[in-house]
């Protein structure tokens, strides 16, 4: 018999269920997905309901293990990667009376803009690693406090998507909360890894509304009837508490120290550094654009996250009449930095780091007649990518012993122009990751970690080609984007 680790990657747009063996390497050819969509509204909106997410990523689950139910395979953990500061309120059964509101519901942003007027938002950023933005906690439930007071008063608890998951799967004793999630929620002590009581003081909110948070080694198990009945070969098989997707893809593309920052370039983008304090303690400055979180009590997470990248290159190929692919790689890689003489402010999803402006939006700066598609396909690349300058230029000032950027994402690996964009504004080299599934491998890292039985784990991963710098063209990208901020400062700063 074969010992491997279940997967579950819970995102934004699917659900996805692997297997891999102890030395993290991928199962073939079992996998199994579920797409499905967000139910959004015109102002803002982003949520879906608790139990529709459940029964996809359970359907998720039973088309894996109907495809390995003939093989010598016995699974040993399940771990764990899902979409950080999400929330659901339940009653006290479990069960679930509101919809799941997503990270990118903005439906708070009055409320958001109304508290970092009122409160101290930096004293709350270094307590709880998270600034006043309608993505967390704190502005959504200020929001639902105000717009839909009965909905609020009924609520017992309000929890993260996993937490609700582990309730249904195991009863509401397992309704625990790891110190991952809880990390990306507004509320929680980074420095303590308990809820905050100050920032609960400041909205207003009741830490009993909360459920007890976890360390990662504190799985649940024994399924319910139902669950046991329907998966008997996971009914005694440990389920570990969820861990922010963000943490999971620098552990599954071998970023864990200081030294390594962590690109992704998917539907949206970040760039994370992530170390274990016993490498070095805890930086005594929080960069502003940049958030603070956690995988467990002993590893921490530094980053930024933007809401625009890959999506807005859909949304390009649907709106212009474009090319085909290689014709436009083609004029990308020829094309000089700035050459199309626009400026493009990155925020048709809206802005998280570096600024946290909800009001941010997107806008084009420079256009003309003789614009062409393929200059603005070009202007939205270099935007993208100068957005992840000014974050690694923030995350070096705390961390200058970093000496890689490893890139993972898939996208910049179809676009040998992008990244060669990317090296180029950020003045260094960036190597690709040959590792597809990057957070679902972290989630099977830390589950076998947590597991404790499954011998070494080996944290790197394979790497791919490196794209180096061009110099003359990391000077005209900083000119670049000084025009860009001055724009921002111009259109979309707070007054």
């Amino acid at each position: 018999m074969l010992d491997v680790i279940l997967s579950l990657d819970i995102g934004t747009s699917s659900t996805r269920a692997l297997l891999w063996d102890t030395q993290g390497n991928l199962v073939k050819p079992y996998e199994a997905q579920i797409k499905y969509a967000l139910h959004t509204t015109p102002d803002g909106g982003a949520e879906i309901p608790a139990e529709e997410m459940l029964q996809h990523t359970a359907s998720c689950i039973d088309s894996l293990l109907r495809q390995v139910e003939r093989q010598e395979y016995t699974i040993r953990a399940v771990g764990i990667s899902t979409f950080w500061h999400s929330m659901v309120g339940i009653d006290r059964h479990g069960n679930a009376l509101t919809p799941i509101y997503m990270w990118a519901d903005t439906r708070s942003a009055h409320q958001a803009n109304r508290l970092r007027l009122e409160l101290d938002e930096l004293m709350l950023h270094r307590r709880t690693g998270c600034r006043i933005h309608p993505s967390y906690y704190p502005a959504k439930l200020v929001w639902l406090r105000e717009t839909h007071p009965e909905a609020y008063r009924a609520v017992d608890r309000w929890v993260s998507p996993c937490e609700y998951f582990f309730g249904r799967l195991f009863g509401v004793h397992a309704i625990r909360v790891s110190v991952s999630m809880a990390s990306g929620t507004g509320l929680m002590n980074q420095e303590a890894c308990v809820w905050d009581a100050e920032a609960f003081r400041c909205y207003g909110l009741a830490e009993e509304k909360f459920s007890p948070i976890v360390n990662l080694n504190e799985p649940a198990r024994g399924l319910r009837a139902e669950f046991a009945e329907r998966w008997a070969s996971l009914k005694e098989v440990p389920f570990f508490p969820a861990v922010g997707d963000g943490a999971c893809g620098n552990v599954g593309s071998g970023c864990t120290s200081p030294e390594r920052f962590a690109i992704n370039l998917g539907t949206s983008g970040a760039v994370r550094v992530l170390w274990h304090e016993s490498q070095m303690p805890t930086p005594p400055i929080q960069p502003s654009g940049c958030w603070y979180y956690r995988i467990d009590k002993a590893r921490p997470l530094i980053g930024t996250a933007f809401s625009d990248g890959g999506n807005v290159f859909d949304w390009l190929q649907k709106s212009l009449k474009l090319p085909p692919r290689d014709e436009l790689e083609a004029y990308l890689q020829s094309a000089p930095p700035g050459g199309h003489g626009l400026v493009f402010l990155p925020f048709m999803s809206g802005e998280r780091g570096m600024n946290w402006n909800p009001k941010a939006r997107s806008a084009f700066v420079g256009m003309n007649l003789d614009t062409s598609p393929v200059d603005i396909v070009h202007a939205v690349m270099e935007a993208i990518a100068l957005r992840f300058t000014l974050a690694t230029g923030q995350l070096s000032e705390v961390f200058p012993q970093v000496r890689e950027v490893i890139a993972s994402g898939g996208i910049l690996s179809k676009s040998p122009a992008w990244a060669q964009i990317f090296a180029s504004a950020l003045g260094q080299p960036i190597t690709l990751t040959e590792e597809p599934e990057a957070s679902s491998r972290g989630a099977a890292f830390l589950a076998m970690e947590a597991e404790g039985s499954l011998g070494d784990i080996e944290w790197e991963t394979r790497m791919g080609k490196t794209y180096l710098p061009n110099a003359a063209h990391f000077a005209h990208y900083q000119e670049v984007l000084a025009e860009q901020e001055r724009c921002y400062t111009q259109l979309l700063q707070e007054k």
